[in-house]
């Protein structure tokens, strides 16, 4: 999961909280309110239903129930229940009537009113005075208005809930994507840079802030990094000079010792020696700069569309050139119809190279056996496998056939220096492929090779 989508979601999620307490907190305080005024009014009619009661002339009793006809009026399923003052001592006949929990007759014993709710249904409790005379009416009502207020209050709320979460969602991605920019800028622009030109810098904004010391960071290292491959190109290029010399001399003069014809069978053996160690010391030393270059060198190699089949098919010259008899066969069975799908962008030196190492490879290490090549495209890959017949590689030593001059505990036989695949390697990964090697001791090895086409 990217960052931005992550703090998208971190926000999204805080800020639904915020609005989720805010809501209950909206929800809750409305409720109390509502219901205060509900209970409020219920007391009121509880009140006048009391002081009706109370009154001994009947004429100021309607004038009671009038009054609370025609300027209150009714509550939805009010009831009203009057006590009197010999019924108040029968505490719990009363309980038993009436099941409230003892708070409730606690309050209207001290003279307060009281106060409960209990399946949507409001009760209210009062101690009315009157004349010295003493009476508890009990008072209940449905609040339907309210109630469905609340219902309705309770469904904005859950409805605005979610559709605030997708408009925070949305502004909170566009802000973390804004947030962002200057970063995918940079990523964009560390992608563009390679060997082919480390001398590319960052822009570096006026502003101070983390970005801006995030790009220097970046170009203080490109610099190092410029400074350190420059000075390994200086150093290969002058060992590839300073060492050829004195090698060609050896060289030389070993043969020169050997055409002398009067010297003893001692002395042309060591010339022999000499000069077979100088070829084996140069092949080497060619070998060895070889790999050191295609861990650098880029910007001197010149890159250009290649096509795969055409280049496999120059490795099978170059492999009929040094190993004539070599049984290596292409398979084109399974090219794919969009020819564009064999184009790769690359050097073509160097991945002649690499895939002439591999051929080649498979060839001695198979004495000449029978070596299939195939070709084929994958969805964003053109891949190339190459199977021998060969003497394989131990399992425990595959892992170790890419580090230079490890060779198998199975090639004591065969020339060799382990130079070839690290080189190999090195070239597949400087094109942005990869390989993967499969491979059984006495049945073969089979190379797979990845490059990404244009």
């Amino acid at each position: 999961m990217k960052i931005q989508t992550r703090i998208s979601l971190i926000f999204t999620v805080l800020t639904a909280g915020i609005i989720l307490s805010l809501s209950v907190f909206i929800y809750i305080f409305a409720s109390d309110s509502i219901s205060a005024s509900f209970f409020h009014r219920l007391e009121v009619r509880s009140n006048i239903v009391g002081h009706a009661a109370l009154q001994k002339n009947k004429t100021q009793t309607s004038i009671y129930y009038d009054i609370k006809e025609k300027h209150l009026g009714d509550l939805p399923y009010e009831q009203h229940q009057i006590i009197w003052k010999n019924e108040v001592k029968k505490a719990d006949s009363l309980k038993k009537k009436f099941p409230m929990p003892q708070s409730f007759y606690d309050e209207i014993v001290r003279k307060q009113p009281a106060r409960f709710f209990k399946n949507d249904t409001s009760y209210v409790g009062l101690s009315v005075i009157q004349s010295g005379e003493n009476i508890i009416v009990l008072s209940s009502a449905v609040d339907l208005y309210g109630l469905e207020e609340m219902e309705n209050l309770k469904n904005l709320l859950v409805i605005g809930f979610f559709i605030s979460l997708v408009f925070v969602f949305t502004f909170g991605k566009f802000f973390s994507i804004q947030i962002f920019q200057p970063i995918r800028q940079i990523i964009r622009n560390v992608k563009g840079i390679s060997a082919h030109n480390l001398n590319q810098r960052l822009k570096v904004s006026t502003s101070k802030d983390e970005i801006t010391d995030l790009s220097k960071t970046f170009n203080d290292m490109l610099d190092r990094l410029e400074i350190t491959f420059e000075i390994q190109n200086n150093f290969v290029s002058n060992a590839s000079h300073e060492f050829k010399t004195p090698l060609t001399i050896i060289s030389g003069e070993a043969q020169l010792g050997l055409s002398v014809g009067d010297i003893p069978e001692i002395a042309r053996d060591s010339f022999r020696t000499i000069f077979r160690e100088s070829e084996k010391l140069e092949h080497l030393t060619n070998s060895m700069l070889s790999l050191a270059q295609t861990g650098f060198d880029g910007k001197k190699e010149q890159w250009d569309e290649i096509r795969i089949d055409e280049l496999i098919l120059s490795v099978k010259g170059t492999a009929d050139q040094i190993m004539p008899n070599n049984k290596v066969e292409i398979n084109f069975d399974q090219l794919p119809e969009d020819e564009e799908k064999l184009v790769v962008n690359g050097n073509e030196t160097l991945l002649k190279a690499a895939f002439s190492n591999i051929v080649l490879n498979s060839c001695k290490y198979s004495d000449n056996k029978p070596v299939n090549v195939l070709i084929k495209a994958g969805e964003t890959y053109v891949i190339i496998e190459i199977a021998d017949e060969g003497i394989g590689i131990p399992d425990r030593e595959i892992a170790q056939i890419f580090v230079p001059f490890f060779r198998a505990s199975n090639t004591e036989k065969y020339k060799g220096y382990g130079i070839g695949l690290p080189l190999t390697n090195n070239i597949i990964k400087l094109h942005q492929g990869s390989i993967v090697v499969n491979s059984e001791v006495g049945v073969g090895t089979r190379f797979t090779v990845y490059l990404p086409f244009k």
